[in-house]
This record gives structure tokens, sequence and C-alpha cells, in this order.
């Protein structure tokens, strides 16, 4: 027999393979991204009025509800101006009373042409400049009113107090921030997520805060539509569909992905993609993977029951005729059944 003839028989021998169905090859990886639990409300309260500090009712820690006060300010000199105003405002309904009784008076001696109707229009027009008098002393008491009513600096929202900033005597100004409050009732969790996680994340069944060994299921609430342009990033932001973590507690966002994939040690590279080879009628057939990059798991989107090649697959080729082995059987090539042990992945089994 001659060497030509010896070389082709061998060629076409069938590759000895090992196979699985898809169903037990089958994972469903999970991805994490660090993240951070905000408080909705976290703000620096500041006052409306200048004045000083007369009192701090809270300390460092203290749980206070809406509308307590925090901050007492000394409001002598609006309540001073309070009192002016209503001294003033009493003054012009005196003249005002006057110029109703004058202009009366004035339109009945019109009446008998005992008076110039000129004389009648200058009453009603004194009496026009006193109800618009009365009408701005009206408005000054108002804001004192108001004036008055913040010198009592209250808590717009139920939370704790984290610092304060001020102590009793100091003088403050509008804008001055004068103690940190947190909201500990309004959370969320933010984090950074790598944009091209975004499709995955968005179909994810299950969310999930970590932190300290604790998971705190979650729900995707906003993806922020910009991609931060130095990590290639965007904001996501979740809400927390039990019992939430402590604002600030900083963890992992871990997420499962929905779709099937197959763990990268099975790929193989043939041409420009990566794939897995499919066993079909003692044929091996390669089924390009798009997107599946070396070193992480691929999705595939094939049938559970296909027969996935998981050893000797490295020498196949398109159309390459192949023989099923045991699984206890040693190939005696690459891939055999004693190298069937693959990397563990972070990823589960549905």
């Amino acid at each position: 027999m001659s060497p030509d003839f010896i070389s082709l028989a061998f060629a076409d021998e069938p590759v000895p393979v090992l196979t699985q169905p898809l169903s037990e090859l089958g994972i469903y990886p999970e991805s994490t991204a660090a993240a951070q639990v905000v408080s909705l409300n976290d703000a620096a309260i500041s006052p409306q009025v200048d004045s000083l500090v007369e009192e701090i009712p809270v300390r460092v820690g203290d749980n206070v509800k809406v509308d307590a006060v925090l901050v007492r300010l000394v409001c002598k000199d609006f309540e001073l101006e309070q009192a002016r105003h209503n001294a003033e405002r009493q003054a012009t309904l005196a003249r005002l009373e006057l110029a109703q009784w004058h202009l009366k008076q004035s339109e009945l001696l019109a009446t008998q042409r005992t008076l110039p109707i000129e004389k009648v229009q200058e009453r009603r027009s004194e009496l026009a400049v006193l109800r618009g008098d009365l009408a701005a002393h009206q408005a000054r008491i108002k804001t004192t009113e108001r004036q008055i009513a913040a010198c009592a600096v209250k808590a717009p929202f139920a939370g704790v107090v984290t610092s304060r900033l001020v102590a009793v005597g100091q003088y403050v100004g509008r804008g001055t921030a004068l103690m940190h409050l947190l909201d500990t009732s309004r959370s969320e969790v933010s984090a950074q997520v790598a944009s091209s996680d975004i499709t995955a994340l968005s179909e994810a069944k299950t969310l999930a805060f970590e932190h300290e060994g604790k998971k705190y299921p979650l729900k995707l609430r906003a993806v922020v539509p910009t991609i931060q342009t130095q990590t290639g990033t965007q904001e996501v932001r979740l809400d927390f569909i039990g019992p939430p973590s402590q604002p600030g507690s900083a963890g992992r966002l871990v997420w499962q992905s929905p779709n099937m994939h197959i763990a990268s040690d099975l790929l193989v590279k043939r041409g420009e993609y990566l794939g897995v080879f499919t066993l079909k009628d003692d044929l091996a057939h390669f089924h390009p993977l798009p997107g599946a990059t070396n070193g992480r798991p691929a999705s595939i989107g094939l049938s559970p029951d296909t027969q996935i090649i998981v050893s000797g697959q490295y020498s196949l080729n398109e159309g390459s005729a192949v023989k099923v082995q045991s699984l206890n059987k040693d190939i005696g090539r690459e891939g055999s059944a004693t190298d069937l042990s693959r990397p563990s992945t972070s990823a589960k089994k549905h």
C-alpha cells in the first residue's frame, strides 16, 4: 500500500469526540458593578432670615420628624417691625374712615350745587391713596409674620441629624448651613455600569445589592442616558424591593443574565469568530457566536437538546467526520476525557 493512500485513509478517519447536551452545559452568569446606597434627601439646612442663633434643641444622631424645630433664631427685631407695621395700619384705617366721611359729605353738597365737582373728585383720589397705603401695610405685616415664623428653622422632612455646623450666639445669614439632615426612609442604589452591559442589566430577572455578605433585592428604576467619557460607564438607579440598606453603604450591584451562556473554555476560534462545534449526523458543525470574547462566557441561542462537542473540538473543522466516545474512555488527543474539567465560573445553572 502506497504512503499516499495510507495518509489519505488516516485523514478520512472520524475524529473521536465527547458531547453533552446544551441543557447540561448552559450557565447564567452573574455580573457585578460597584454600587452605593444614596439617600434621596441629604440636605444642608439653612435659615431664611439673618439673625443670631438663640437655641439648637437637637444634637447629632437625633431622629427628627417633619416640621420639628432644629434651630431657633433671635426674633425680637422682627417682632418690633411687625408692631410698627400694625400701628401704621391702624393709623391708616383711621384716616381711611375720615376720608370716607368727607367723600360722602362732598357728594351730598355737590348734589345741592354748593360744592364744585372737582372737590368731590379730590376726595375720591384721597380715599384711593389711603386704600393703597392700607394694602401696603397689610403686605408688610404678612412679610414680618413670615420672618417671625422663619426664626424657628424646621425640618423639611423626617430624618437624622448628621452634623451641626453652628453654635448658640453665632450670627447667621440666609444660605448659611446650620446642620445636615439625612432622610433614612427614602434611599436607592446608584451604580456605574459599563455601557455594553446596560442591555443585559435591563433584561435581568434578578437584581440585588450585596453588602457585607447580605443581599438586598432591587428593581431597576432608571438608566441615565449619558456615557462617562473616561470610564465608558452609565449611571443606573435602582429601588429596594424590601427593607433597604443604610444610606452610604458601599457594596456591589449583582445581576444574573436571563440568557443561556456557555463556558469560555468550550469556545474555539474559526476564521473571525469564536463559537462551538455541534454534532449532527456524525458531522461537526461550527456555530459562530457573534459578540463572544476570550475568557468570558458567551450567550448562545441554540436549543437545549443540541449536542455540543466538549472534547476533541480543537482539531475539528466545519463538516469534519466525528465519532462519539464514552465519557470513561480516554481519547488520547487534546481535549480528551481526562481533560474535561473546566475552570469554575461565577455562574448558575437554571
